[in-house]
């Protein structure tokens, strides 16, 4: 009777909801709304998008990867003569990221004196503010605080829509920032390379703030590219005062800063207002001249080369070559590109700046108009590779060039659209795709 009735309450109760699995499948679908809505909230985006890098990175260490340039000498003279008679005399790159030979100066502008110009001993530039920046929006944060500097009412939101070709574009450069700032606002730039504290020292006192891109090594991420204002020296502490879009206000040593800088050339923006151009290029004075800073450069460069090692000397080298091919010289930059390389594969995996090419295209350049075509496709690999979100419109072009050369159309139409992904709309690379697929 009892086994009976036990057997009823069964039939009469109720499944357990647990037990459906339709249940299980609304969880999943709530779970993935709720993932999908957290995305759209910046911080938590970053925080997202950071763990997949740790990730992906953990996976595919990225300094475990080398590039070994194969080609050095086996490009004949006569083609090489040919290749650089092709070749143009100023960085072909997008037009929104073109680092050009020459800064436009004005035509009557005399050049001025290089008798040194006297500095205070400190200085401080009153009314810079800081914004702190959203993920990889260091570039557009620093060049929305700079043009705020000058009266101009705008944001690093305002500044990213305009600067960036992608969402997840991972590099805005400075030539980008000046031709933001000379085509949105009523403002002027110039653009130099070589920079040092003296150069800071005599534009900061004369009351114009100074962009500049520097080396930044992470604890948990490595070296990486990244921008900063200096409004502030003192000989005394023999410090610099930032204030930095990624950690806030900071002092760096004189020394500290020169060796950051040049990891990137010691390049450096400035903007200001059209009528104290005059002012700019007296401060800038032996360097007024963009061609002359050029020259001046390589030849600081000659001499750091002779005078550092590791790390430092990899970037000498790298530097050289980049600077070479802002002059037009593409042979003596592959071949310092090439120094560069051999060394970056001798240093320990911690001081390895794999991100380089994400920030400086310049090996791209010299190698393609060297006829290096297979070395220019084996570095955009590696750098694709080695990227956890490979937005690098740049690096997609170069290998589609490259792929086209070799007469590979396949790869070079699959290169040329990832640009056209990262980088809608781009001029050249919509004309290499049409090339690849005729």
């Amino acid at each position: 009777m009892s086994k009976s009735t036990d057997e009823m309450k069964k039939q009469i109760r109720p499944a357990s909801i647990w037990r459906k699995p339709w249940f299980y499948l609304v969880i999943i679908v709530a779970l993935a709304l709720i993932a999908v809505a957290a995305l759209q909230i910046p911080a938590v985006e970053m925080r997202a998008r950071n763990l997949y890098s740790r990730i992906y990175y953990r996976l595919n260490p990225p300094t475990e990867n080398t590039f070994g340039p194969s080609q050095q000498g086996t490009v004949s003279a006569e083609v090489i003569a040919t290749l650089t008679a092709m070749a143009p005399t100023a960085t072909l790159e997008p037009e929104a990221t073109d680092n050009q030979l020459v800064q436009e100066t004005a035509s009557a502008t005399e050049m001025p004196s290089s008798t040194p110009i006297p500095v205070p001993a400190s200085f401080a530039l009153d009314g810079m503010g800081l914004e702190y920046q959203t993920m990889n929006n260091c570039g557009p944060a620093n060049l929305s605080m700079n043009l705020t500097y000058w009266g101009w009412t705008t944001n690093q939101h305002t500044t990213e829509a305009g600067l960036k070709t992608h969402k997840d574009d991972r590099n805005v450069m400075l030539q980008e920032m000046l031709d933001y700032a000379e085509e949105k606002t009523n403002l002027k730039g110039q653009l130099r390379y070589g920079g040092d504290i003296e150069v800071i020292k005599r534009l900061l006192s004369g009351g114009f703030p100074v962009l500049l891109e520097r080396g930044h090594t992470d604890d948990d991420d490595g070296w990486m590219g990244h921008y900063s204002i200096v409004t502030a020296y003192d000989d005394s502490t023999q410090t610099v005062q930032i204030p930095d879009t990624l950690l806030g206000m900071m002092s760096m040593t004189y020394a500290e800063l020169e060796r950051d800088w040049w990891h990137f050339d010691g390049i450096y923006l400035m903007v200001y207002p059209a009528e104290r151009e005059q002012e700019v290029l007296t401060l800038l004075s032996e360097d007024a001249d963009p061609a002359q800073n050029l020259q001046n450069t390589l030849a600081k460069l000659e001499a750091r080369i002779q005078q550092v090692s590791g790390q430092d000397l990899f970037f000498a080298l790298y530097s050289k070559g980049s600077v070479l091919v802002e002059m037009g010289d593409y042979l003596a930059a592959a071949q310092a590109y090439d120094q560069a390389f051999l060394l970056y594969n001798q240093l320990d995996f911690g001081q390895r700046p794999w991100r380089i090419t994400w920030y400086q295209v310049g090996p791209y350049i010299a190698y393609y108009y060297s006829g290096r075509y297979q070395d220019t496709l084996a570095l955009a690999d590696q750098t694709i590779a080695n990227t956890s979100f490979a937005s690098l419109p740049e690096t997609w072009y170069w290998g589609g060039q490259s792929a086209l050369m070799l007469g590979d159309k396949d790869t070079a139409t699959r290169y040329f659209r990832k640009a056209l992904e990262f980088f809608p709309g781009w001029d050249l690379a919509s004309q290499g795709l049409a090339e690849a697929e005729s």
